[in-house]
């Protein structure tokens, strides 16, 4: 049984919700993204394993996370980015955002990270992963192929990491 974070608007803790449940009644619950970037400017996508529950088949970013009850944000995106591409490096937080479509009810944090180590995916939760140019990967997010939560998570990464 997976305990996630049961969290208000404002991400404020009420206590502990099990996944299956908080999925069932759309429980607000912790989650989050990551973007990993290659030295040379492109971005890691990974399509939604098509056995997956929720949006299959979809476009998401690098790595996306449900936060376990007892961990922070940043240590759930540390071990979900090794378990998901066998990559470890240090992470950036961007932002949050709260996103409600059903069966999701979260707040989701946004980080990124940099690197050039190989990436081996997860099969069970990816059935591909392709580096694309930030264009590319706007016009993914904007498309009807992309998980939901990919747009909001993009425009936070393109404001954070825009020239300034």
């Amino acid at each position: 049984m997976e305990l996630l974070y049961h969290v208000t608007k404002d991400d404020s803790v009420i206590g502990s919700v099990e996944r299956s449940k908080a999925h069932l009644d759309q429980v607000r619950h912790r989650s989050g993204m990551i973007f990993l970037t290659r030295f040379d400017g492109k971005i890691l996508l990974q399509r939604r394993s098509p056995s997956n529950k929720i949006f299959p088949n979809c476009w998401d970013s690098s790595s996306s996370f449900h936060v376990t009850f007892g961990e922070s944000y940043e240590q759930a995106a540390r071990r979900e980015l090794n378990e998901e591409t066998g990559v470890s490096v240090p992470l950036n937080y961007l932002g949050k955002f709260l996103y409600h479509v059903p069966p999701e009810n979260e707040i989701v944090a946004v980080f990124s990270c940099r690197g050039d180590d190989p990436v081996r995916i997860d099969r069970a939760e990816s059935s591909e992963a392709s580096f694309y140019t930030r264009d590319e990967v706007s016009a993914i997010a904007e498309s009807g192929a992309a998980a939901p939560w990919l747009g909001k998570g993009w425009r936070i990464f393109i404001d954070s990491t825009a020239p300034h």
